[in-house]
This record gives C-alpha cells, structure tokens and sequence, in this order.
C-alpha cells in the first residue's frame, strides 16, 4: 500500500515539473517571436473612415460598402434595406 502511494506522489511530481518545463519553453519561444503575454485585451483593428450614406426611406445612415443601390426615377438612390428599396421603388410606381 505504501509503495502504491510513493509511486503515485513520485508520478504527479514528475508530472508537474514536466508541465512546468514545458510551460517556460512556451513562454521562451513565444518571447522569442515578439507576443507579449500581458493578459491584457488587445485593441480593436481600427479601420479606415467609410462615408456613410442617408437612406431617405427610414432616415438612417449606413456606410457605403454596405448600402444598396437602385435607380428611383432616373437617380441613383442608397438604401440600407431590402424593404427600404421596395418601399421607394413601390412609391415611385404608385406616384406614376
């Protein structure tokens, strides 16, 4: 019985200075390579200014990239919707 538990507390001492050599060599060749291991939440990307564009359905600005695009009457129109797009499209064939 007593064999059973040196072995056993020699198993988990092994095993943890293992985990531990293991855990340096880590943090050695992450340093290496330039991460830094702070903790602390790295800031957000920060992305080039968009123009945004106002949709004269609901009156909301949307970015350019995402807006679609119709033509109502002859102009070119952005919207930030399907249902915005309908909704102008629809008032223009109403009003004709």
């Amino acid at each position: 019985m007593i064999r059973v538990l040196v072995f056993a507390v020699q198993f988990l001492f092994w095993l943890l200075v293992v985990r531990l050599v293991l855990r340096t060599l880590a943090r050695l060749f992450s340093a290496s390579l330039g991460a830094t291991r702070t903790g602390a939440p790295r800031p957000p990307q920060v992305k080039p200014a968009e123009d945004l564009i106002l949709d004269r359905v609901c009156q909301t600005h949307v970015p350019r990239s995402r807006a679609l695009t119709a033509s109502v009457a002859g102009r070119e129109e952005h919207f930030c919707s399907t249902a915005c797009r309908d909704r102008a499209l629809a008032a223009v064939v109403h009003a004709s």
